[in-house]
């Protein structure tokens, strides 16, 4: 039923190179230590410091105004088109290419439909993994920025560090970029975002 929106968003996707992405996610599944580093997991805390640095917040901020002019423009070609929204749709974009979408069976048809439709160039389908394989690099940015101050402040001594860094990363590697649109706002989230609405 997904297949013409994942074939769109995935095409896209490789096209822009989210393959290192996937294959740092499999190196990152391919084994754990220990018991107790592969349920290390980044905080949030470590997550919000990384993303609160002078050039992580600059790339936090585009990416939000990139996020609003999108959802403006899309809700408005689709009210144009036609087609009203009773619920949220959201797209997810995983960084090993996976790609999902939620919403009431409704919403999803005719979200599907308005993007099968599209014309414009660059098309809806095409901003919106865009948008997310952006979200992604920033995302994998900040995680290692908070792994690592994390691994830092955590690890008994220097050896430790690696180790906890390497399994902390492991587990950041399902990270997810999601796009929520409704009829009246929308949002962009992903690992070490900020909770914005437009």
């Amino acid at each position: 039923m997904l297949s013409g929106l994942n074939s769109s968003l995935l095409s896209y996707l490789s096209t822009q190179n989210l393959d290192n992405a996937s294959t740092a996610a499999n190196a990152g599944t391919a084994g754990t230590s220990t018991r107790g580093q592969a349920s290390a997991a980044i905080s949030q805390q470590a997550l919000q410091q990384a993303a609160g640095t002078a050039k992580s917040a600059k790339a936090v901020q585009s990416l939000e105004a990139g996020q609003k002019a999108l959802s403006t423009e899309l809700r408005a070609a689709m009210a144009k088109a036609g087609v009203t929204l009773t619920g949220t749709v959201e797209f997810t974009v995983k960084n090993d290419g996976s790609v999902g979408i939620k919403g009431s069976d409704a919403d999803k048809t005719a979200t599907q439909a308005f993007l099968k439709a599209d014309s414009s160039q660059p098309s809806f389908a095409s901003r919106i993994a865009g948008q997310a394989r952006d979200a992604l690099k920033l995302s994998a940015t900040i995680q290692q920025s908070a792994a690592i101050s994390q691994a830092a402040k955590l690890a008994k001594g220097s050896s430790g560090v690696m180790s906890l860094y390497t399994s902390l990363m492991q587990q950041s590697a399902g990270t997810a970029a999601v796009f929520s649109v409704s009829s009246a706002s929308s949002s962009l989230t992903y690992p070490g975002s900020l909770a914005t609405k437009a």
